[in-house]
């Protein structure tokens, strides 16, 4: 039985959003609004803990960090990369080279993620493709902009 068989219904697509998604949402209105039709349209996102922790990084005051975190993570589910998505983030930066711009902690982060979503089979939404685009020729990561319309079916 394969999914989308007869016998297995199609499961809908998995979405992950990026570190930017989250700050844009929190800083402009009518991104958040476009935001929330998202996932009331399409279901709650799966919730990277490498964006759940650049969040946490971002927010100055250490009080709001659990609050934060259980706001990204109410009615959905939290994932962890796992070992492989480590090494497969990791062997994919090394193909790229040791530029300044593969060695900072943001790229490492969106190596990270794009192993992970790649091994979900997850599209990432993310407002950073070019650093993403770099990552797909070694790992293979699907993005879309926030947000793609048509809503997919």
């Amino acid at each position: 039985m394969t999914a989308g068989s007869a016998d297995q219904p199609t499961l809908p697509p998995l979405y992950v959003a990026d570190t930017n998604v989250y700050v844009m949402a929190t800083s402009d209105p009518a991104f958040r609004e476009q935001f929330e039709v998202f996932v009331r349209e399409l279901g709650p996102l799966t919730v990277s803990s490498v964006v759940v922790a650049e969040v946490v990084i971002g927010i100055a005051e250490p009080a709001h960090h659990d609050t934060a975190v259980r706001a990204m993570t109410a009615g959905t589910t939290l994932v962890a990369p796992t070992a492989d998505d480590w090494v497969g983030a990791g062997s994919a930066m090394a193909r790229l080279g040791g530029d300044a711009a593969t060695k900072t902690r943001s790229f490492w982060n969106d190596a990270l993620l794009a192993a992970q979503c790649a091994r979900l089979g997850a599209t990432l939404i993310t407002g950073n493709r070019s650093d993403f685009k770099r990552l797909a020729r070694h790992l293979p990561v699907r993005t879309v902009p926030p947000f793609p319309s048509p809503l997919p079916a």
